[in-house]
């Protein structure tokens, strides 16, 4: 009787110590800020940005200063993952496309399943409320044309074949850009490598 008692006990205890300590994913509410993009908001609360247009009904990725967004299963408030409110939109977007290296080329595609190289470009500026055309030369000629030496981190870098747009890629800065290819699929590659540099068409500005 006592061995069972003690054991009953035991087990009680153990239930109450485990939900103390138990980490809890609690849904809560987030006031959204100027400057705030969905992607930033994901981050900040480890989850995607998938997860915010569901739990919210968004049907794009187009919020507002001072909408109440809906946060389902959040990470705890005690371990956030920060996103500096310094950090520019023109470096979120190469952080996030960064993100997507390895994915697989897929004529036409449009996700992380696979992307064309237009298709990727238009999925990574999405997440940060710009809607950019389908074709590589819509996507290049919707910006402001920029010199090669006043290109920065952000911009479009367009490459063409017999005068033709054919290939639009995003710049990282330094002379790289990372684009979808159909050998290499999300990869990073000089603007002016052996290849790109007979190709390259021009870049243009989306970001201000």
């Amino acid at each position: 009787m006592t061995k069972a008692l003690t054991f009953v006990c035991t087990l009680v205890f153990v239930t109450i110590l485990w939900g103390v300590t138990a980490p809890a994913y609690a849904d809560t509410y987030y006031d959204v800020q100027p400057g705030d993009t969905l992607w930033q908001i994901s981050k900040l609360h480890g989850i995607s940005v998938e997860q915010i247009q569901t739990s919210n009904s968004l049907n794009s990725t187009m919020i507002h200063p001072g909408q109440k967004l809906l946060i389902t299963g959040s990470a705890p408030a005690a371990q956030p993952i920060t996103v500096s409110r310094g950090t520019s939109r023109a470096e979120m977007v190469i952080d996030y496309a960064r993100t997507l290296i390895g994915a697989p080329y897929a004529y036409r595609g449009q996700s992380p399943a696979g992307f064309d190289c237009s298709g990727y470009v238009q999925y990574v500026f999405k997440n940060f409320g710009v809607d950019m055309p389908r074709t590589a030369s819509e996507q290049f000629n919707i910006g402001t044309k920029v010199n090669s030496s006043e290109a920065r981190p952000g911009d479009i870098v367009a490459f063409a074949s017999g005068g033709a747009i054919n290939h639009t890629g995003i710049y990282l800065g330094g002379g790289s850009f990372i684009s979808s290819t159909s050998s290499h699929g999300v990869d990073i590659a000089p603007v002016f490598g052996s290849y790109w540099a007979n190709h390259f068409y021009g870049f243009s500005r989306i970001i201000p």
